[in-house]
Order: structure tokens, then C-alpha cells, then sequence
């Protein structure tokens, strides 16, 4: 099911994809600040269907248009033996090597909580020696 949302009239197109950093100061005391900020900090969301109705906005300078966004699963590694599950306690890899090529997968910045696993994506090579697998991983509902 979609969610409505308001952004930037210049970023409003079907297909793009976007995170949600949260709310900004300039925002707290707008009167449709309810429906801009509306999604989970962190979180990656779709452009799905971009409907008339536009705003005034003092952040962005060609206002904003209502939006249909679908929140996108994450894609995290985990322990081989936790994919075997269809859900997971996720916690981040402990991790230092921030140029790796896995890195973000392995440290996402997401909330460490339960999560359920839509997919198991397949095997990673970790220049550690850790067995990981990747996966799509979406909130419990």
C-alpha cells in the first residue's frame, strides 16, 4: 500500500528513489509538516505515482507535490546461518574496513531490531573470512 508524502517539485518523478533523512528545523513549524514527515528516518522509498496537488515551501524553491511512495526493503549482510530464518535480529557487523565493497551491507546505519527476511540474495566474499549472506530485510508488520 502507498504512502503520501510531499517532496521537492524538481525531484518529484515516477522511479525515483529517495532516503529520508528526517525532518528539517526549517520545517517544524509548518503546518504540513505531518505529511513531509511521514517516513521512517533511513529508510528508502520509491516514487510510485506523482499527483496535482503542489505547495509553497520554504525549503524548496519550486514548492512541493503530493507523491505516492512505496518503502524499498534493505539490503544488509548477515550471518550465513541467520539467513536460514524468515526473520532476524539484526544487528551490524562489527566492522572497520570502510573501503570494502560490502561495507555498507555489513554496516547499514539501520535500527538493530527484528526484521523479516524477504529474500536471500546469495553468498558474500568477506575479505575477513566471516561467512555472510546477503538479504532483503523489511519491518515485522
Amino acid at each position: 500500500m502507498p504512502l503520501i508524502t510531499l517532496v521537492g517539485k524538481k525531484m518529484a518523478k515516477e522511479g525515483e528513489e529517495f532516503v529520508y533523512l528526517g525532518i528539517n528545523d526549517i520545517c517544524r513549524g509548518c503546518r504540513l509538516k505531518t505529511v513531509c514527515s511521514n517516513l521512517q528516518e533511513g529508510r528508502t522509498y520509491r516514487i510510485v505515482k506523482i499527483r496535482d496537488k503542489t505547495h509553497e515551501c520554504p525549503l524548496h524553491e519550486e514548492g512541493v507535490v503530493v507523491v505516492e511512495v512505496e518503502k524499498l526493503p534493505i539490503e544488509v549482510n548477515i550471518k550465513k546461518e541467520e539467513a536460514e530464518a524468515t526473520a532476524v535480529s539484526y544487528h551490524a557487523i562489527k566492522c572497520d574496513r570502510v573501503l570494502c565493497d560490502e561495507y555498507d551491507a555489513c554496516v547499514p546505519g539501520i535500527r538493530e531490531k527484528d526484521y523479516r527476511i524477504l529474500e536471500v540474495v546469495g553468498d558474500v566474499k568477506c575479505p575477513r573470512g566471516l561467512s555472510l549472506k546477503k538479504v532483503l530485510i523489511d519491518d515485522i508488520k
